[in-house]
Formats: C-alpha cells, structure tokens, sequence
C-alpha cells in the first residue's frame, strides 16, 4: 500500500494531477513521508483529499502504475 499511496500522492502533483495548484503540496508530501508508519493511513492521506477505503482512491492508483509499465515496455520496442 505505500508504494501505490506515494504514487497516487505524487501523481496528484503532475501535470493533470490534481494537486498541481497547490502551493502547499510539497510540505503535505514532505509530512506524510515524515511521518513514515506513526499515523494512520487515513489521517497521512486526509490533507491530499484521498480515501484508501474508496474504489476510485484503488482504480486511479493502479490505473497510473499501469501506464508506468506499458511506457516501460513501449521502450523496449
């Protein structure tokens, strides 16, 4: 799971993520990162707008890692 919640963390943040507008996001994710396996994943995803207990939260993430391996095999071609 916190492989694919820094993802989709770091995924809000890039160019049609929706955390890109927001001038707080990199102290968010630094917090987050700080604060490692002391809080609850709930109250570490709370300030990005996430919820792990949402499909959609689920769908997303896998979705983007997805992308990550077909650009990862189209370079092989």
């Amino acid at each position: 799971m916190a492989v694919l919640t820094g993802q989709r963390c770091r995924g809000m943040r890039g160019k049609h993520g929706e955390g890109r507008n927001d001038p707080d996001f990199q102290t968010k994710y630094f917090d987050m990162l700080r604060a490692g396996g002391s809080k609850h994943h709930k109250d570490l995803l709370a300030p990005f707008g996430l919820d792990a207990s949402d499909e959609k939260f689920w769908d997303k993430g896998l979705s983007m890692i997805e992308g990550f391996i077909d650009e990862r095999e189209a370079m092989e071609d």
